[in-house]
Formats: C-alpha cells, structure tokens, sequence
C-alpha cells in the first residue's frame, strides 16, 4: 500500500480540474484495503474510490479526503469458457482487446470508453445505446467489514447508467464476470476499428473532458434526439465560460481549453439545464459527479453553485 499526501487532482483527473486531494491511496490487494480502512477511520477523513476519473469532476479547493486507487494486481482477465473474469482495475480498451484476441463478441462498444470495468459497472456504462449490465453474470465486491459478496445480474439492480453500488459507496468492487459469445476475431476487431475511427471523428478526444456530459436518456432521445442534439439546437455549441468551453465539435462534451476550474464546468451544465428547462421545457441528466471538498458525490445538473 502506498499513500501520498497532497495529490494535485489537476494532474490525474480526466477533466485536469481539481485542487489537492489530503492522501491518495494505491491498494494491491485486499489486506491493502483493510489497512486503508484503518487509515480513514484514524484520520477521521472520507473515502473514495476512484478509477480513471473518467466521470468525476473534482472541486477545485483543496479536498478533505482520502482517494483509494486499485493498482495493477486488480487488473486481470481470465478466460472461463465463454465468460471472462475480469479485475475491477482493468481498463474497458484492454478488456475489448483482450474479448476480440479470444474471439469473443459483446464488448466491442466499449472498446473507446476511458474506464476502468469497475467504474463501467458502477455506472453502468456503455455506448452505441447499450450498457455493460447486458453481459454481467455476476459482480464481486468487498465492505467495510471485509465481507466479501457476490450478486448476480438482477441483484445488481442495473438501469439505465444506475446501479445499485451507486447506493452503496462503502463497498468495493472487486471484480465481474460477463458473459459472451463467440464469434470471429477478425469480425470483432473490424467492428473495434470501426467504433474507435467513428469517436475520433464525433468527439473532442484531444481536450480535457469528462466524456459525454449528460445521459442520453430513451424518451428524450424518441422525441427531441440525444444531448448533443438538444444543446446544439438550443445554441449553446462553443459556448465558453472562463477556459471551459461546450465543444464545437460535439456539444454533449465539456472541454477544459486550458486552465478551467470547477466552477466554469459547473456554470456551463447549469446554463444547457436553464435554457432547457425554459426553451424545451425538459432537464438534462448529467452522467458526470462533482466531487465536493468533503469527498460527497453529486450529479452536475443538481449542484448548487452558489454554494
């Protein structure tokens, strides 16, 4: 276990947002998070788990809190016939990868998400309108107490971009098995490339960002398009705010054009939301979590940023 103190979140965060985090701690294996545990409690601080960032928006104040970070022994990808167990750790690209080398079909749209498993589980992630849940048999995941569960599909309460660890922030996942299928290599990777050229070309991959902002969600999607579409159509592509700006290139992503703080993000999700509200008479959900000073979690669209 390695703990570092004062950890510029602007260096780490996907969104290169963020002031300093009090400790971030890599575990290696379960003993490790037990001695975290341990730690928190001693320090009287909260815990919280964070993967790639991908979907975090850090505060930019300096944090009171203790970020706990999988290492590499939480990166493993085994073979079980048609299913694979896979550690919480391990990155959604390496896992499409890994499934096409094996010929086995059903993660080829995450293949270009910036995630680890376990946070595309936490969310319940996905893209091309399908999410991770669809392949899930079971998920592993250890409490505070060290008690280690194992649930199936339907205990996992998945809906769309929820699950039920969303619930339940003090347990860890540990790890998941999916079930796939079989099919040929050579297909699979095609579809792979296919999918990674499609991103380059929607989405500002090169700018600090969270990914897509807000949840594409089914009714809307039916009668007025995805977010992209409604912010788009609402005028706000390229709308800027200090050095964040809604991209001009696809406007459900928020990106950092240098020096951006948490307050200019927040500013831009609560301009979509009012002039949704009031143009299309709609709300956004956001799939992205601000991260307080205190380490609590909350969905963007609902922060006050008044605060």
């Amino acid at each position: 276990m390695n703990i570092y103190e004062n950890v510029d979140l602007s260096l780490i965060s996907n969104w290169k947002v963020g002031g300093k985090a009090k400790y971030l701690i890599d575990i290696e294996n379960i003993e490790d998070y037990s001695k975290s545990l341990s730690f928190i409690k001693e320090k009287n601080i909260k815990a919280l788990v964070i993967g790639k960032t991908s979907n975090l928006l850090f505060d930019s104040v300096d944090l009171n809190i203790a970020l706990l970070r999988l290492g590499q022994s939480f990166f493993s990808i085994k073979k079980q016939d048609s299913n694979l167990i896979v550690g919480a750790s391990t990155p959604c690209y390496s896992l499409a990868r890994k499934a096409q080398q094996l010929g086995l079909s059903g993660l080829e749209h995450i293949v270009g998400i910036p995630a680890t498993i376990g946070g595309l589980i936490y969310m319940n992630g996905g893209s091309k309108r399908k999410t991770i849940s669809e392949n899930i048999v079971s998920v592993t995941s250890i409490d505070n107490d060290g008690n280690i569960i194992e649930r199936n599909r339907e205990q996992c309460e998945f809906s769309y971009r929820k699950s039920i660890f969303q619930k339940i922030p003090d347990e860890l996942i540990l790890s998941v098995e999916l079930k796939l299928s079989l099919d040929d290599s050579k297909k699979i990777r095609k579809e792979n490339l296919q999918i990674l050229r499609d991103r380059r070309k929607k989405f500002p991959r090169k700018q600090p960002s969270c990914g897509s902002v807000f949840i594409s969600n089914p009714v809307n999607y039916k009668t007025v398009g995805p977010p992209g579409k409604i912010i788009e159509d609402l005028g706000l592509k390229g709308l800027k705010k200090n050095k964040a700006q809604i991209s001009d290139i696809h406007a459900n992503f928020i990106v950092n054009i240098g020096g951006a703080n948490s307050n200019d993000i927040l500013f831009l999700v609560k301009e979509i939301n009012d002039k949704a509200r009031l143009i299309s008479g709609i709300e956004l959900e956001s799939e992205g979590l601000f991260v307080n000073k205190n380490g609590y979690l909350t969905p963007l669209h609902l922060v006050n940023i008044d605060e």
